[in-house]
């Protein structure tokens, strides 16, 4: 048995899928497939947090620096059962782990690159403690 099999999957968490502008994705996302927005753990304006009926997330990313620059990769987050051992192991692997971060909600995440420069994240589970945070129609996230 390798190291990474180590790694308890439990589900997927979310996907980071790429837009362009927030305005012309919605009409796809939110109005034809029903995607809910959510409020926004992380302090970025260019991601948008929605959820399915089932509460599987999807990211909804805009450039950084707004439309028409550069698009962001697509990402898939896996949660795992066992994130500080994930994080040992992952730190032990051939991948660079990068951006270790603690939400809003007190979810943490980590990322490596695969071999394809695929980005791969590893978080625990969502709301792990309360978050004020509050969203508008458009997906932009504030403190209440």
């Amino acid at each position: 048995m390798s190291e990474l099999s180590k790694i308890k999957i439990k589900k997927i968490n979310h996907v980071g899928i790429p837009i362009n502008n927030r305005k012309e994705s919605f009409s796809l996302y939110m109005d034809f497939l029903g995607l809910k927005v959510i409020p926004s753990m992380v302090d970025e304006k260019h991601v948008i947090w929605s959820k399915t009926n089932d509460g599987t997330m999807v990211h909804l990313i805009e450039p950084k620096d707004g439309p028409g620059n550069e698009m962001p990769n697509f990402h898939v987050a896996f949660e795992v059962e066992n994130f500080d051992e994930t994080l040992d192991i992952l730190k032990k692997s051939k991948y660079e782990v990068s951006n270790y971060q603690t939400r809003h909600d007190g979810q943490r995440a980590i990322y490596i690159q695969d071999m394809d420069g695929n980005t791969l994240e590893f978080t625990t589970h969502n709301n792990i403690q309360h978050s004020a945070r509050i969203v508008d129609e458009w997906g932009y996230t504030k403190n209440s």
